[in-house]
């Protein structure tokens, strides 16, 4: 008997949220934690995320489209339960985190320019003058400065060079 698997494709995703849902750096960091197991369960490989005050945006490698719903739908549940436990948010009554844009990205140069666009993202809104000064994005594991856990950097580093120095070399400049 053979038993078909489901192939694997790489998707991005923007997780749209009420305006500063995520201002708070504690919240980002309380959303990647969420994240972080949510990428172990549902065997997500995580390209490139930025967090901004009120969106989340990813590129995921997964089992299929649903892997890629059933993970952010549970992690935006799990992260909107524990919002509202914390007395700290008393603004927590109409919260949201919807899934939008959810789309199969098909070839190396799609992937490598969304996470390109994902990355310039906090200095395009004003956050930053500089890319590697936004913490919450994994321009900063590229670019070697923090190692965020939940980033696989080898598909995107191998689209500039299987040489570990020039792909930093060439994505540092691919980002300017």
């Amino acid at each position: 008997m053979v038993c078909c698997q489901r192939a694997r494709k790489i998707y991005y995703q923007i997780l749209e949220g009420n305006r500063c849902l995520l201002a708070d750096e504690r919240d980002k960091k309380r959303f990647l934690d969420i994240l972080s197991s949510v990428e172990t369960e549902e065997e997500w490989l995580i390209y490139a995320f930025c967090l901004t005050d009120d969106r989340a945006y990813f590129v995921i490698e997964a089992n299929g489209i649903s892997s890629v719903r059933r993970g952010v739908l549970r992690a935006a549940g799990e992260f909107l339960r524990r919002y509202r436990a914390d007395p700290s948010h008393s603004e927590a009554k109409e919260l949201f985190l919807r899934s939008e844009d959810l789309k199969a990205l098909d070839s190396l140069g799609e992937i490598a320019a969304r996470c390109r666009q994902i990355h310039r993202l906090p200095l395009e809104k004003g956050y930053v003058s500089r890319l590697g000064d936004y913490w919450w994005s994994s321009y900063i594991t590229y670019a070697g400065e923090y190692s965020w856990k939940i980033v696989d950097c080898r598909i995107f580093s191998l689209y500039f060079s299987a040489n570990p120095e020039v792909a930093k070399r060439r994505l540092l400049q691919f980002h300017q």
